[in-house]
């Protein structure tokens, strides 16, 4: 039995982890013991005799303009952090209460309705799919209620950049008043109600 096997108990340890702990011991062995401690330090001096550096105090003013400035570093760093930390943060998931389905020509849409919140905002998130997109930038899509039918009251725009979209919306309508939802297709620089593209 080997130094190495009487010094390191290696049981449970991988083959690849007792290999490198093997490789560790050789290596300390092979560097030998540290050297000596010199003299000097074996007899530490007489404090009575140990020479004394004087630093000189900052005056009082410079004491309140460095505490200022390291306030000011702290809570430029705290502020970082919790930007850096919540730039990251996935968004809150989304509780559905109602699902209303939507279809177009050639395109479909699922739109989830969550819980109104206590000022009366109904969240709402839509998933569309096979919408074409948009080829001038300012053209958009819009979500509206409608009643006996028509469009009447906007729930919110979106544009589209792939085959599927999703996008989160929310109004303060209550639903009662409203028998559907379309979206309407918007070209750009016209504020006139564009044609139908989804109904329910």
């Amino acid at each position: 039995m080997n130094e190495f096997n009487d010094i390191v108990d290696t049981t449970g340890l991988s083959p690849g982890d007792a290999e490198r702990l093997r490789r560790v011991h050789e290596l300390l062995v092979e560097a030998g013991p540290p050297p000596d401690l010199p003299p000097a330090l074996e007899h530490p001096a007489d404090p009575a005799e140990a020479e004394v550096i004087q630093f000189p105090l900052m005056p009082p003013r410079r004491w309140a303009a460095a505490g200022l400035a390291a306030a000011a570093l702290a809570l430029v760093a705290l502020g970082g952090g919790y930007l850096l930390g919540h730039a990251h943060a996935k968004p809150a998931a989304f509780v559905t209460r109602r699902v209303v389905p939507m279809h177009g020509t050639r395109s479909l849409a699922v739109l989830r309705i969550g819980k109104h919140d206590k000022a009366g905002n109904w969240p709402m998130e839509l998933a569309v799919s096979g919408l074409p997109t948009q080829t001038n930038p300012q053209a958009y899509y819009e979500l509206w209620l409608t009643r006996n039918g028509k469009p009447v009251a906007p729930c919110g725009s979106f544009r589209v950049n792939s085959k599927n979209t999703t996008v989160r919306l929310s109004v303060p309508y209550s639903f009662s008043r409203f028998d559907g939802w379309v979206v309407t297709a918007q070209p750009a620089n016209d504020r006139s109600i564009g044609p139908v593209v989804l109904k329910t």
